[in-house]
């Protein structure tokens, strides 16, 4: 009678969540692959986006990569090796976009704990967030002007807003790796810490204590109406969303 074959445990997964308190933190968990985000990452990162905006209990969140080696190396390269043409490679890159966009738009604050490197598409998920804390040694950089391409998940975008024009195409055109304390000058990063970067990006959530996500959500879609439509059309939902919250139930009086 033969054995039966062992079942094989289930894979570890690309993204893990964790609570701390009212603040969950997404760890990008692939140190084998220079935390890498591709496509099964970026779909487990959905749902976990998703549980998220579903727990009220939520009131925070940082994003984060395992170890002290690498923050996020950004998209799994070997991942897009086979595609020859744009009809396989948008379809991809497309989620990840849509995910960057759902990160950007949280109905709660974000911090991105840039606790080892950040390449290319990593960058751009820390730029997705509201803030960015780095260890002090660690390193940033956009390299892909050197490659020949350029960064493709709408980074173009958010460093203009976050950094302003001159700093951002310096950021984008040199392809290089800044320092800490040089993204702090070009206001690609928030603050700097000697220790761990996720339990100062904890630490930095605890001033928005007390605002309601509900509010939290109606400011960030001003401010991004503001910045992609002007000051006429962020000044109408501005007015539209203040009435909402003003008349609500769950109006603080």
């Amino acid at each position: 009678m033969p054995e039966p074959m062992p079942t094989p445990a289930p894979a570890a997964p690309d993204v893990r969540i964790d609570r701390q308190g009212a603040v969950a933190i997404l760890t990008i968990d692939r140190p084998q692959a220079a935390n890498a985000f591709g496509p099964a990452a970026v779909a487990q990162f959905r749902a976990h986006l998703a549980a998220i905006r579903q727990d009220q209990a939520i009131a925070g969140l940082v994003v984060t990569g395992s170890g002290t080696r690498h923050f996020c190396s950004g998209g799994d390269v070997k991942a897009y090796a086979g595609y020859t043409e744009a009809a396989e490679l948008d379809p991809v890159f497309d989620d990840a976009r849509a995910v960057l966009d759902e990160l950007d738009m949280m109905d709660v604050p974000t911090v991105a704990a840039i606790n080892g490197v950040a390449i290319g598409g990593g960058v751009e998920l820390a730029l997705a967030c509201d803030f960015r804390i780095a260890r002090r040694d660690v390193t940033l950089s956009l390299p892909q002007v050197r490659m020949g391409i350029m960064p493709g998940w709408y980074a173009a975008e958010r460093l203009l807003a976050i950094c302003g024009r001159a700093n951002a195409k310096r950021i984008m055109l040199s392809g290089r790796r800044f320092t800490g304390e040089e993204a702090l000058a070009l206001g690609a990063v928030d603050e700097l810490t000697d220790s761990d970067a996720t339990v100062a990006a904890v630490a930095f959530l605890a001033q928005f204590e007390g605002a309601t996500r509900r509010s939290v959500g109606g400011v960030k879609r001003v401010i991004r109406e503001l910045a992609d439509n002007g000051r006429d059309a962020g000044r109408r939902l501005e007015r539209d969303i203040f009435a909402g919250l003003w008349f609500h139930p769950d109006r603080k009086r």
